[in-house]
Formats: C-alpha cells, sequence, structure tokens
C-alpha cells in the first residue's frame, strides 16, 4: 500500500511535534538552544536535531502540512526506503549547507527538509522524466511553489540558507537516485 510509504515521514512529524509539546510545557528550558548555529563548533550539534525544534505553533504547523504531503507524493513513485533517504540527506544537505554558509543566529525549523522534498520532485521529473514524475513534479509546484519565492528575498528570522541548500539538497539526490539506476526505465 503506497500510504504506507509515508510512514517515515509521519514518524518524523510526530518525533518534533513530541519535542515542540515536551518544551512547551518545560518552564524556563527550551530544545531551541540546541538549534544549529552557523560555522559554531557549538552549532555542529544543530545540523542532526534542528529539523526537530520549532519556534511557535505557526512555525510548526507551517512545516508539519507538507511533510505529509509531499513526502506521500514521492512515495507514490519510491519506496518508504528511498523516502528515508530523501529526508535523511534532505535534512542533513539543508544543515551542512546553513551550518557553512547561514547567517548568524540559531537555526530550528524542518522547512529545509520540506525544500529537499520540493528539490527532488521537481529535479527528479527532469533526471527520470516520466508521466509520474512530471505530474508528481507539478503537484509539488501548484501546492508549494509558492513557497520557492522564499529564495528570491531574505527575510527575517526565515532561514534562507535552509531553504536554499534544501532545495539544492534535493535536486542533487534526484540526480544521485539517476545514477544509482541508470537503467531503470520508468
Amino acid at each position: 500500500m503506497k500510504f504506507f510509504r509515508v510512514m517515515p515521514a509521519l514518524l518524523f512529524v510526530v518525533i518534533f511535534w513530541v519535542v515542540f509539546l515536551v518544551d512547551a510545557f518545560i518552564p524556563g528550558f527550551t530544545f531551541n538552544s540546541f538549534g544549529l548555529r552557523p560555522r559554531s563548533a557549538g552549532g555542529l550539534l544543530g545540523i542532526f536535531v534542528s529539523p526537530f525544534l520549532h519556534g511557535n505553533l505557526i512555525h510548526i504547523v507551517s512545516n508539519t502540512i507538507p511533510l505529509l504531503v509531499l513526502p506521500f507524493l514521492a512515495g507514490l513513485a519510491m519506496t518508504s526506503r528511498d523516502v528515508v533517504v530523501i529526508l535523511v540527506l534532505g535534512a542533513l544537505g539543508s544543515g551542512i549547507g546553513t551550518w557553512l554558509f547561514g547567517f548568524n543566529g540559531i537555526v530550528v525549523g524542518a522547512s529545509g527538509v520540506v525544500f529537499a522534498m520540493i528539490g527532488f520532485l521537481m529535479a527528479n521529473a527532469y533526471f527520470s522524466p516520466s508521466i509520474k514524475s512530471i505530474l508528481l513534479a507539478g503537484a509539488s509546484f501548484v501546492l508549494y511553489g509558492g513557497a520557492l519565492l522564499s529564495l528570491l528575498k531574505v527575510m527575517p528570522y526565515i532561514s534562507w540558507a535552509g531553504h536554499f541548500w534544501g532545495f539544492i539538497s534535493g535536486v542533487v539526490i534526484a540526480y544521485g537516485f539517476k545514477q544509482s539506476q541508470p537503467y531503470v526505465k520508468k
């Protein structure tokens, strides 16, 4: 069943909601202090944990919905293992890029993973063209193409680097999938 291909993304979302709720109910403490700090040795841990941390309710909801929809779209054409690879490599690529090139401050949130999913779905239609991949890219663009506008402007309190490197990571992952299966016809 293709629904089960979204289970890794659902688990990811459940984890960051649990972290958010625990954080909300511990007075005087926040997990967000473990977020990514660009070019700081103390911020390296944030590469791995920042996708699980969110600043407020609007922030977490704005990452939750696309992280349920976009992996579901990817799962229509891929295995759940492939979806996990995209999520993990997308988070790492976004985190490493943000750590290397991000602006000052603490970066939290899973929007880099959202942009990795968008980048993957769009680039997959280019690198592995098929009716299915083109329709999935079109669906992701219709649903979340407006988010790509954030790549054109740096806005306060939004990690441009996280979005940009997430998107680039998705493109690289799609290219890597194509390279790992050069003779597979879809």
